[in-house]
């Protein structure tokens, strides 16, 4: 009598068992790194905002280093002091700094007027590619960094009080054009990162005339 080993193959119960493992698997696995790339993108999402962080404040604080006593003409010829502040933004903060590269040999000045200001919750710096401005001057604007939700500003002045505008009330002359605070404060309210607050000590400059630059005094010459 031959006897041999049973064979048989899976039952359909079992095939469905198995079918059900190896899904169950699949979404775990699925699950596991859907998670890992949201963190991902959460942590690249973070870094880009940082990255950005650093550099506004980085520039911000490179326009104020390199600063100089430099008025101008607005674009109604008025001049303007070397560094401002604005009555109707207090946001906002406009100076002339030094030192504008110029790789390309291009027909301009290395002085830079630029303006801080916030505009919804973006933190932009606006430049001109001229000084002394025309009616159709006007600036480049760079989003510096967004999700600013409130920003302040103020002054220290010679005596070391703090103003909350530049110049300060009631300065007048030529002193008012180029004299420029000690020191500005910046408290800067951001979404994600919340109060961040600089004190920002400006270089020691003499606030004197400079060569072609204006004054209150200075009258309009025609051109020819």
């Amino acid at each position: 009598m031959m006897c041999g080993s049973a064979q048989r193959g899976f039952t359909l119960l079992e095939l469905l068992i198995a079918i059900a493992i190896f899904a169950l698997l699949g979404l775990a696995t699925y699950r596991m790194l859907d998670s890992v790339l949201s963190a991902d993108a959460v942590t690249r999402e973070h870094e880009r905002q940082l990255r950005e962080l650093t550099r506004a404040l980085s520039a911000f604080e490179r326009d104020l280093r390199q600063v100089t006593v430099r008025p101008i003409r607005d674009a109604f010829g008025d001049a303007q002091p070397a560094l401002h502040s604005d009555l109707a933004d207090a946001t906002a903060l406009e100076l002339s700094r030094a030192g504008w590269r110029n790789p390309l040999g291009q027909p301009r000045a290395e002085i830079q007027r630029v303006r801080w200001q916030l505009s919804g919750e973006q933190w932009q710096r606006r430049y001109w590619s001229v000084l002394d401005r025309a009616q159709d001057s006007t600036p480049q604007i760079q989003q510096a960094l967004n999700g600013v939700e409130s920003l302040s500003l103020r002054y220290l002045d010679k005596d070391g009080q703090w103003q909350p505008d530049w110049p300060p009330v009631g300065a007048t002359g030529d002193g008012a054009l180029t004299e420029l605070p000690r020191a500005v404060e910046l408290r800067l309210q951001h979404r994600r990162y919340g109060e961040l607050r600089r004190l920002l000590r400006l270089p020691d400059l003499p606030a004197q005339k400079r060569n072609g630059a204006p004054t209150e005094d200075d009258e309009e010459v025609p051109q020819a």
